[in-house]
């Protein structure tokens, strides 16, 4: 209807409201139709995504599962005790036949300990056992008690504090305090001594492993 033959002025302003209102509503339901089209297409991608990574984990399983598993059925293990090279070894063979990449595999099993090494041998009897779970509650005891082996008549030391009833508190005197510290670092200044303190990068424990494994992971992936 045309407005200017209209008597009344103020009808044509209502219906030119009226008609953006209209156009506003039709904007906004358009809006609305895109919105919903978008969120279901990011839903059903994301639905895709979730499938194929659930894909990839049913044919990979847990790294973790594997070597719990592993050391669970060794018998006398507990957990922090000191592992092996051949055990390593083996852990990595059920890691790769369980369908888990394992990067730079050789140069983490040469990382543990020989299972012929003094240390190895030494914490492998009774009385070695009970030392050694005494000194796995002191973070670096296992590197100090290592690098002490080394030095001129370290391995009888050991074996004494080994046959000690408290022969476990001097590593971790020399791991755990700040004089013991500064006596091992003291070490590295006498005749054929060694700094204690310096890490060995070897791989004591289970715990040592799993972050050999994820650094290597990690490196690989960067």
């Amino acid at each position: 209807m045309d407005c200017s033959r209209q008597v009344s002025p103020s009808y044509c302003k209502d219906r030119a409201d009226n008609s953006s209102v209209r156009q506003k509503i039709r904007y906004r339901r358009l809006l609305s139709l895109a919105i919903a089209a978008w969120i279901a297409a990011s839903i059903y991608t994301t639905g895709l995504a979730s499938a194929a990574q659930r894909a990839v984990v049913t044919h990979h399983p847990d790294a973790m599962n594997v070597i719990e598993t592993y050391f669970a059925a060794t018998p006398g293990y507990q957990p922090t005790d000191l592992i092996t090279r051949s055990q390593i070894e083996k852990v990595i063979a059920k890691l790769k036949a369980a369908g888990v990449k394992v990067k730079d595999a050789e140069e983490i099993a040469s990382r543990g300990l020989p299972d012929d090494s003094f240390l190895a041998r030494e914490l492998s009897n009774v009385e070695g056992r009970r030392f050694m779970r005494k000194l796995a509650q002191h973070p670096g005891a296992f590197s100090h008690l290592d690098r002490l082996c080394t030095m001129p008549r370290g391995q009888t030391l050991v074996r004494d504090l080994i046959r000690q009833k408290d022969g476990d508190k001097l590593i971790e005197y020399l791991a755990t305090t700040k004089g013991g510290k500064n006596m091992g670092s003291q070490m590295a200044q006498a005749r054929g001594g060694v700094d204690l303190n310096k890490p060995t990068g070897r791989i004591y424990t289970v715990d040592d492993l799993i972050a050999a494994l994820r650094a290597a992971s990690s490196k690989a992936a960067s």
